[in-house]
């Protein structure tokens, strides 16, 4: 094997160690506002990715994995006032919902 393709598999193999890991120590994100509930959360998250959709031609069909949706729809939630969280910095007390999608923030608010 050539170095640089030694050094690829290393960068791999550690990416694929790392992510449950990541995932286990609470390195999900969320979008979070303090005293919004998470009806609220999901509804603005609604309208921002509605709202980007009226921007591209792909109709959600591939939301969050490409370049602008994801820019616009995090520059939409923060205008709203949202911050992205990690888990652990959650309070105990909030409703989550993960993002389908890896790499996308999830939701979370209070219990409506």
């Amino acid at each position: 094997m050539e170095k640089n393709e030694k050094m690829r598999m290393r960068l791999v193999v550690g990416g694929v160690l790392l992510l449950p890991l990541c995932l286990l120590c609470g390195c999900a994100r969320y979008w979070y506002q303090e005293g919004k509930s998470f009806k609220q959360v999901k509804d603005d998250l609604t309208a921002c990715q509605a709202e980007a959709d009226r921007y591209t031609d792909n109709m959600g069909s591939n939301r969050g994995l490409d370049a602008y949706d994801g820019r616009f729809v995090r520059q939409c939630m923060e205008e709203r006032g949202y911050r992205r969280v990690t888990e652990n910095t959650l309070p105990v007390r909030v409703r989550r919902e993960s993002s389908p999608v890896f790499g996308v923030p999830g939701i979370a608010g209070t219990v409506d």
